[in-house]
């Protein structure tokens, strides 16, 4: 008989290879006894994966004598918490079986793909699962999955946890996760079997996760809005985790710098209407001051000093000095790993996506739940006309600035920006005018940002090298302070006074 589960809500979890024993120990106190299966997965697409491109996985999974075939949608996910509609039933054999399948399943992949779809790639891993009782009575199902997914000659490590709720509230879920929290560096996943198997049958890397655009409409209230933005804030975040511990490429550390930045700005933007608790605040804190002293060693060594580089006269002593800077910041960067493991960046997401499930806030006076419940444009409006204001005095001012002024100036600039972009698409729907206004904005504050943000890159560096590295480097340290003297000398003819002028001629209508 034909069995279908309409929707699946599960909470993934990456866990480092090496704790797995440790969870598996931790495990053995409970009563439930474990059920261990060696499972075999076949996934099955067109050749140039249209299939994935619908949001659809398909698979035939061995476990025992037994295949079942399973068909997965395209769902909500945050945090690692998924909810999508999912079809299960057994099979005869390793290949799909379309009449097998409901309506409503077949509605998801057209008729035309059926022929066409062929296996792309496989997982294979050791599965322990544990039936559990969770808070307020939930029954989950835990399971532990170790072993690897393959695509041709391309494999990757599966090391994860699963927490599936079979019945009762998302909330036990995170319940249960959490008192996971001291022991294990476990860090919330959204990235499924599926699309690991496709990343790898392609050949793609793990990309830095940039922002996204904002899912926002005037129909929302102020809470809603307020949710949608820490969420994207956090999934970009969460998205470029993995890269800050295990890639090379610096861009991971920037964007997930970036995402705590755009956290931060949306928090004080709201900071009247939504309010974080301490301990959560305190984590954010945390994780971004980790973050910091890395990256400003990557833009020094990445983007200030190439540019000073070809007018160094002495090109040996140049290639010494950037090895003594290169092995700093590798201590650098290994220093920072450190700290954001010790600052339970896993939990921490857990901790800020449950109350966010809770809507945690709605604990304020009644004044603030006038503010939350408010229409969502509205409030924008006032908020982006309260930040250009700020931004304004600043730009008239220009000239008579201090430097430590300028840098609050800029600062102000990144959050009028961060607001801007948030609050996009209420205005989408507007004449195309209205919009070409809202990118000439943007478009102004990203530059006069940027413009700001070299000044601020030179005074950062300075910073660094004289802090004691420029010492270490030599010939090549004292040329680069020379330099970059020259470059803090000329600040009061600074090249972002027009940038940051520009940002007052231009028309705006929220």
């Amino acid at each position: 008989m034909t069995t279908t589960h309409p929707q699946e809500i599960e909470l993934k979890l990456a866990l480092p290879p090496e704790q797995a024993a440790a969870f598996l120990k931790r495990m053995a106190r409970r009563r439930s006894v474990p059920v261990k299966h060696d499972l075999i997965t076949r996934y099955f697409d067109t050749p140039d994966f249209a299939l994935s491109a619908l949001g659809v996985a398909l698979r035939v999974r061995r476990v025992g004598r037994r295949w079942l075939q399973t068909l997965k949608t395209e769902g909500e996910r945050q945090g690692g918490l998924s909810r999508r509609a999912e079809y299960e039933m057994p099979v005869a054999g390793d290949a799909p079986d379309w009449t097998r399948f409901p309506p409503e399943a077949l509605a998801w992949v057209p008729e035309a793909l059926r022929d066409a779809l062929v296996p792309v790639f496989e997982t294979r891993f050791h599965r322990t699962a544990w039936q559990l009782k969770g808070k307020g009575g939930a029954a989950i199902e835990v399971a532990l999955d170790v072993g690897e997914v393959r695509a041709g000659e391309r494999s990757q490590p599966i090391c994860e946890i699963e927490l599936e709720l079979k019945a009762g509230q998302p909330d036990a879920l995170f319940a249960l996760a959490l008192e996971w929290a001291a022991a294990f560096d476990y860090l919330p996943f959204d990235v499924s079997k599926a699309e690991r198997g496709v990343q790898l049958a392609q050949g793609e890397a793990d990309a830095p996760l940039k922002s996204a655009a904002m899912r926002l409409d005037g129909d929302m209230s102020v809470e809603d809005g307020f949710a949608a933005i820490v969420q994207a804030c956090l999934a970009q975040f969460q998205s470029n985790l993995p890269g800050v511990f295990a890639s090379n490429d610096i861009e991971h550390v920037h964007q997930a710098r970036v995402a705590l930045r755009r956290l931060r700005a949306a928090l004080r933007l709201y900071r009247k209407a939504c309010v974080l608790p301490d301990a959560l605040m305190d984590g954010l804190r945390t994780l971004a001051a980790a973050l910091g002293p890395a990256r400003d060693w990557d833009v020094l060594l990445a983007e200030t000093l190439p540019a000073i580089a070809p007018h160094c006269p002495d090109p040996d002593a140049w290639q010494r000095g950037m090895q003594v800077l290169e092995a700093h910041r590798i201590d650098v960067r290994s220093a920072m790993q450190t700290a954001i493991r010790l600052g339970h960046p896993g939990a921490w997401l857990l901790a800020v996506q449950r109350w966010l499930l809770q809507r945690g806030w709605r604990a304020a006076p009644p004044a603030q739940r006038l503010i939350q419940l408010s229409p969502l444009e509205q409030w924008a409006r006032r908020a982006l006309q309260k930040g250009h204001r700020r931004v304004a005095r600043g730009a008239r001012d220009f000239d008579q600035l201090e430097p430590a002024q300028r840098h609050a100036l800029r600062i102000a600039i990144k959050r009028q920006r961060y607001a801007a972009e948030f609050f996009q698409p209420l205005f989408g729907g507007y004449p195309e005018g209205h919009q070409r206004r809202q990118a000439r904005y943007l478009a102004a504050l990203r530059d006069a940002q940027d413009s700001l943000g070299r000044s601020n890159d030179a005074h950062v560096a300075w910073g660094l090298l004289t802090s004691g590295p420029a010492v270490d480097a030599g010939p090549m340290g004292q040329f680069v302070l020379g330099w970059l003297a020259a470059k803090l000398a000329e600040a009061a003819n600074d090249e972002s006074a027009g940038a940051v002028r520009d940002i007052l001629t231009l028309k705006r209508d929220w």
